[in-house]
């Protein structure tokens, strides 16, 4: 689960979204506890406990979920080797839908306050945007501000996408899944097979290497 970078300004009343989204690091602080153990990649990048790579944009979709078991990066790229766990992926996804589902309420809320385009931008404004399907999709099974009712059957949908999915189909039948991300664009590609990636290190020209 990517973390969202928020500047919290120091006033006595935050907005509803920012205190959504503190609650939310809070939150992230929790799976993740630091320990000492949050490892800087540069350019916005870190890997948690030694399992997972995330950008600390939430709107930035290129994390690389447990079990990352060896990475390298220089200033350009991140590369890394997998070895998917389905229970991180359905808890960390799961925690995306909600982290989503609480900014689109938020966006609803506070989109005319004039406030509001201090703490975002126009690319993150379209991002939250395109959650609106899954926002009404939830509205649908009653969703109103607990995103913790299990009516909401966020399991389900959670199951679903990782069985339906052809990007997560992908990720979860491979034993090993090898990864690159380039930090200058914030783009992510793979899951790749082995002989796949060292193809695309040479397409690409990245002078890294596993040993």
């Amino acid at each position: 689960m990517a973390v969202i970078r928020l500047k919290i300004e120091e006033k006595k009343h935050m907005n509803w979204l920012q205190r959504q989204l503190f609650s939310f690091l809070v939150f992230i602080g929790s799976i993740f506890p630091d320990n000492n153990k949050s490892i800087d990649l540069g350019s916005d990048y870190v890997i948690r406990d030694n399992k997972c790579i995330v950008p600390t944009n939430l709107y930035t979709d290129t994390e690389i979920y447990s079990k990352v078991i060896d990475y390298k990066f220089n200033d350009k790229f991140i590369i890394a080797k997998q070895t998917p766990k389905i229970s991180s992926y359905k808890k960390l996804v799961r925690e995306d839908l909600r982290t989503r589902l609480i900014i689109y309420d938020g966006f609803l809320k506070e989109r005319n306050d004039k406030d509001y385009e201090k703490i975002t931008t126009p690319s993150i404004v379209n991002s939250i945007k395109s959650d609106s399907l899954i926002y009404y999709r939830f509205k649908k099974n009653g969703l109103k501000e607990n995103y913790y009712d299990k009516n909401l059957k966020i399991e389900e949908v959670v199951d679903s996408i990782l069985k339906n999915d052809m990007f997560y189909k992908k990720i979860l039948r491979n034993k090993i899944n090898y990864w690159i991300i380039n930090k200058l664009d914030n783009t992510r590609f793979g899951p790749f097979t082995r002989i796949e990636f060292e193809n695309e290190l040479k397409i690409k020209n990245i002078n890294l290497q596993f040993e």
